[in-house]
């Protein structure tokens, strides 16, 4: 006799692939070095969503434009794409390191959160498509995780943040969060040190 669960999840599946605004937990599932199409430099990254409950699995992309048309193969410190890696690195608590090849090695596995814009597409080809893109990049712990949805709320039961804010919550606040690379139980205000520890 089969143990196969055949309940299907109608209500807690999200609507196609784009996230509401709101805050997510991800883990850095994939990042790569490449170009491009008019050869500048532009590493690209997948994350993998955590939480909410009701997004875990769904996928975030995001491209680092680093080279510049005098230094299209570099790894220009000004650009906005070269600020926007070191930030998601720093807010997956990725040991510093010069190395590039090393740091996309590294950071595979490490989790953060990252604040999310849900907008349409005004322009162009894509014109009303729904897209997504990052405004934030934070450690895990420093953000309540959640979403609103046609002004309702959903995910993690956090509304989401307000530009000039920090985000309500009107779940209860965690006071302790598990280290995702030893497993314990840790305070909330000591979490970040346990994982610059935890990890060498």
């Amino acid at each position: 006799m089969s143990d196969r669960n055949d309940f299907f999840p109608w209500d807690d599946i999200a609507d196609g692939n784009v996230f509401e605004s709101g805050v997510y937990r991800f883990e850095i599932a994939a990042f790569d070095d490449g170009k491009a199409n008019n050869g500048k430099r532009m590493p690209k990254a997948r994350f993998s969503c955590i939480e909410p409950p009701m997004c875990k699995g769904m996928a975030y992309f995001e491209q680092f434009v680093v080279g510049t048309d005098e230094e299209p193969d570099e790894i220009v410190p000004g650009t906005m794409g070269a600020r926007s890696m070191k930030a998601v690195f720093k807010a997956a608590q990725v040991p510093k390191n010069n190395n590039f090849a090393e740091l996309l090695a590294g950071c595979i596995g490490n989790q953060l959160l990252i604040q999310l814009s849900k907008y349409e597409e005004r322009d162009g080809e894509y014109k009303g498509m729904q897209r997504n893109r990052a405004t934030g990049f934070y450690k895990i712990g420093e953000r309540d995780v959640g979403f609103t949805a046609d002004g309702k709320k959903g995910g993690g039961g956090a509304s989401s943040p307000k530009p000039s804010a920090p985000p309500v919550s009107s779940a209860p606040k965690v006071t302790s969060l598990i280290c995702t690379t030893c497993g314990k139980s840790v305070p909330r205000e000591e979490y970040s040190a346990h994982v610059e520890n935890c990890q060498g």
